[in-house]
């Protein structure tokens, strides 16, 4: 691509955002007749409708927590994990829900636990887990790893689903009639 063809892509998609911002139909229906002929034109402006897509259902989201949030104090917001499931998000998910009858050392080390963003370890058999945490955390009573790995299950597993039920939730195009 050349650079007078950037210049003129770059004008024609500032065209297409500032007619969005207007509501100007007729200056949209122009634009999208030059981009049915320009492929760069077509992708430039399916890439602006992507983000202005990702940004309104950002921006939904975020309104829509935030009501949740004011008039609904004892409800949960649960967010999607934006990646692997990491030893914060354990330690935090212990700090909501903390097992009956732990010792203040295990309190101590969930505080500590709760900055620590290192991902958990795929193995997470209870030897291999202890051997792991208090070679990188430090010792913790028995009690503590065992309450961890339960809970690391319940948030690997939570995890997992979310990003499953995101992939069959999918949006996917129509087939045409008689397909299988």
């Amino acid at each position: 691509m050349t650079p007078q063809d950037r210049l003129r892509i770059s004008i024609a998609s500032a065209r297409y955002v500032e007619a969005i911002e207007r509501d100007d139909q007729d200056t949209l229906d122009e634009l999208w007749e030059l981009a049915a002929k320009d492929t760069d034109l077509l992708e430039a402006f399916n890439e602006i409708h992507t983000g202005l897509i990702e940004e309104r259902d950002a921006q939904t989201t975020a309104v829509v927590a935030e009501a949740v949030e004011r008039h609904m104090p004892s409800a949960e917001i649960v967010r999607a994990s934006t990646g692997p499931v990491t030893v914060a998000d354990v330690a935090l998910e212990l700090f909501k829900y903390p097992p009956n009858r732990m010792p203040s050392e295990a309190h101590q080390m969930n505080e500590r636990l709760r900055a620590a963003k290192d991902e958990l370890p795929t193995e997470l058999g209870l030897p291999g887990l202890i051997a792991w945490a208090e070679a990188k955390f430090g010792p913790a009573p028995a009690e503590y790893w065992k309450a961890f790995r339960q809970t690391a299950l319940k948030v690997r597993m939570r995890a997992n689903s979310e990003v499953e039920f995101q992939l069959a939730a999918r949006r996917t195009k129509p087939r045409p009639e008689g397909s299988p």
